[in-house]
């Protein structure tokens, strides 16, 4: 990646936040109160945000293994959305969901679905079927870096000459930067994909009860 590439992927960032509080901003303006569906909409962003962050600070070093595994976080994000999605049209609420979640811990995998818990591969399919935009094979790729896989023996060996192979322990990732463009502006996808599912998703989720500021 160039240094005029990377500006460019680092200026995409920038203005993914700027389209985050915005749309916050209309929400937070439209309900006119605090309640379960504010606040979770709001962490969701903030963790994104954070990735974002992180991910642009990585960037330089070329270091794929953790640009990668932010990646995978990112894809947790749109998990997250869509379960809270799937448990709405079966009938849960979203104070429910809230109280459950940042008051008693409860994760999304505790929840079941018809017969289906909500494991990652059950959302991530069922998100998969309906947008059909190949983010399940984003997961299982990025899955990779986040597990112990094939991805760690390639990060520490690479091929010399026919049939010899170097095993090398360094801080050097100079050897992924032709990767790094693809992936980056894959994330960058994720990103929006994240606003794009909670503007779609979350649009006719009941703003709940009131909460004290």
């Amino acid at each position: 990646m160039t240094k005029d590439e990377q500006k460019k992927i680092i200026k995409e960032y920038d203005e993914e936040f700027e389209k985050y509080k915005f749309f916050l901003y209309d929400e937070y303006k439209r309900a006119d109160m605090m309640d379960y569906k504010n606040i979770l909409m709001t962490s969701i962003l903030n963790r994104s945000l954070a990735l974002i962050e992180a991910y642009k600070t990585l960037l330089p070093s070329n270091n794929i293994m953790a640009l990668n595994s932010l990646s995978r976080l990112q894809i947790d994000n749109c998990i997250f959305i869509y379960g809270v999605k799937l448990l709405i049209d079966d009938g849960h609420n979203i104070d429910e969901i809230g109280s459950a979640i940042i008051r008693n811990n409860k994760k999304l995998s505790e929840y079941k679905v018809g017969k289906n818990k909500l494991y990652d591969s059950f959302v991530i399919s069922e998100l998969d079927k309906k947008y059909k935009c190949k983010i399940k094979d984003m997961y299982n790729f990025y899955c990779r870096y986040v597990h112990f896989s094939d991805s760690a023996l390639i990060s520490s060996t690479q091929i010399k000459e026919e049939d010899i192979l170097s095993i090398e322990f360094s801080k050097d990732f100079s050897k992924f930067k032709k990767f790094i463009l693809k992936n980056a502006k894959s994330f960058s996808e994720l990103n929006k994909f994240i606003l794009l599912l909670l503007k779609k998703e979350w649009k006719d989720i009941p703003n709940g009860k009131k909460m004290n500021k």
